[in-house]
């Protein structure tokens, strides 16, 4: 299944930083993350993630350093893709 994520910053990501690039490249090696991008003023990211059930993206996210922290929250969205039938734009 796939899941969007969007994450936003209610505190200082700072201290945070690096310990959180290295679990979402863990993520990334476990095929969990397939796609990270930050919000471009940097209040918090979108990531795509591959996981068998809403549960197990929830706990994924969990690990984060910044959601950890209570840094960061989120919100999860199940994503499909559009059926065959719709015209393309």
């Amino acid at each position: 299944m796939k899941f969007v994520a969007v994450t936003s910053n209610h505190g200082d990501p700072q201290p945070y930083l690096t310990a959180e690039a290295g679990r979402t490249r863990e993520l990334a090696g476990q095929g969990t993350l397939e796609t990270l991008l930050l919000k471009a003023d940097w209040s918090g990211a979108v990531m795509v993630l591959d996981a068998p059930d809403p549960s197990a993206a929830r706990a994924a996210l969990e690990t984060l350093p910044l959601v950890e922290a209570g840094v960061s929250d989120y919100d999860l969205i199940e994503v499909v893709p559009p059926p065959d039938h719709l015209p393309a734009g």
